[in-house]
Parts: structure tokens; sequence; C-alpha cells
């Protein structure tokens, strides 16, 4: 009887122990911080010229230019040219930081765009810095035209054309001097006097307008639009293509 009473004494001494015993809370593991890389710092292009003109990037430039880009990236590092994922060249800072690479054009139309890292010692390849140049080889022609009927004494007749990219124009004084570098021709029954001549917004369309009192325009008659640049105007395209003479074939449409 003794020993029952000793054990259930025990037993409920181990309880009240075991109850007021403070649990841990369990913690979640703190993640290990990871790194940033080190990344060697990009280049930075200052100038970029084809000898003529500085470009921006996007710029077009012509044929068999040499594009000189020069730039500033850390001491000592090896400068790295991409196209897409592959390196077409490489050249290197000096103590200053300064390079120099240069790329010729070719005679193949297209945009090509460049990518510039930078990398140094002990230490990974930088994010690249990207240069877009626009190859361009075609000069500037007129491309189509249109024309409405107008009758005598109606509204004021008008031919509108259009170059196949927008024009640089050195002179516009002369550029839309009347008599001087455009010409009219009508068939049929048409008759167009040119007066006064625009360059729209756009540097691309070109309107002519004619004489409201003297001026008619038929119907399926093929009027004739010349434009013949002649020093000292000079019109080109955006990478520097000289405009020649060119002419379009409109149809007065009804």
């Amino acid at each position: 009887m003794k020993k029952w009473l000793v054990l259930s004494f025990l037993f409920l001494w181990v309880l009240v122990i075991v109850g007021f015993t403070p649990s841990t809370p369990s913690t979640t593991p703190t993640p290990t911080p990871t790194s940033a890389p080190n990344l060697t710092e990009a280049p930075t292009l200052i100038t970029v010229s084809d000898g003529t003109k500085t470009l921006q990037s996007g710029d077009p430039v012509m044929f068999s230019k040499t594009i000189t880009f020069t730039g500033q990236g850390p001491a000592n590092a090896v400068i790295r040219v991409y196209r897409g994922d592959t390196v077409i060249d490489s050249t290197n800072t000096g103590d200053a930081g300064s390079f120099t690479w240069s790329w010729n054009s070719g005679t193949t139309e297209g945009t090509f765009v460049f990518n510039f890292t930078a990398k140094v010692p002990d230490r990974e390849e930088s994010t690249p810095t990207s240069f877009t140049i626009v190859v361009d080889g075609t000069k500037p022609y007129l491309t189509s035209g249109s024309a409405k009927a107008d009758p005598l004494l109606g509204s004021t007749p008008t031919i509108t054309v259009s170059f196949n990219e927008a024009i640089v124009v050195n002179d516009m004084n002369l550029f839309t001097l009347v008599p001087g570098h455009w010409m009219t021709g009508t068939g049929g029954t048409s008759h167009f006097t040119l007066t006064t001549i625009r360059l729209a917004d756009d540097q691309k369309t070109v309107t002519l307008t004619g004489n409201w009192m003297s001026d008619q325009l038929i119907a399926g008659d093929l009027l004739q639009v010349i434009f013949y640049p002649a020093s000292p105007l000079v019109v080109t395209d955006k990478a520097g293509n000289l405009c020649s003479p060119t002419t379009v074939i409109v149809v007065v449409s009804p």
C-alpha cells in the first residue's frame, strides 16, 4: 500500500514538472544572404562619328563609311564588341580608361546592333552598352503621287508626290522656288500651272499647287512630275545619299 502511494506521488510530481516546463518555440532558419555579382563597370560611349557628323543610336549611314566609337571604361580593361551573342572584335582601355574602336559600314543595307562590354581581372564581364546603326545605300527618289479631278474654276488643283524616305534640304527657298527645280507635264485635256511648293513635316511628302483660274485636272489623265536638284540646291536622305533627278507619273483620280 505504501509502495503504491509513493509511485502515485512520483507520477503526479513528474506531470506537474512537465506541465510547467516552458516549450521552445520553433524558428524559421534565416537564409544566407547571396552577394551581388562582382561585375566590371560597364563602358560608356562618348561619341560615335561617321567622319562628317556625330551619330545618335539608330541613325542611318551611307555605304563604306568608317564609323568611329570613342568611349570610357575601367582602366586597363578588355572591351569586347558583340553582335548578338558573337564577339566580333575587342580592344583595350589604357590607364585613363579611354578606348576607340572603328567599324566599316560595308555595302549591305540593314540594321546593326553593337553591344560593348568591359572585363577586368578578378571581376565578371560587365552588362552591355548598346548602339544601333542603320546602313542605307539607297538614294531618295519620287515613289508615288496622287491628284484629284478638278474642273476649271473649281477648287485650287493640287498634286501630291512622295519620296521613298525623309529628305534633308540645304536651302528650302531654292527647293520651293517657282520656276525652279520642279516641273510638271500634263496629258489629255488637263492643264496645270505650278504656283507653290510645300514640303510636309514628314520631310517626304510634297504638295504642288496649281492656278485656280486657269487649271483643270481631268480624271484618267496622266501627269508627270519631275524633280531636278542641281547646285547650289543639295537634297539628300538622312544618311547623306544625294538625290538625283527623279520623276513620277500620276493618274488623276475622279
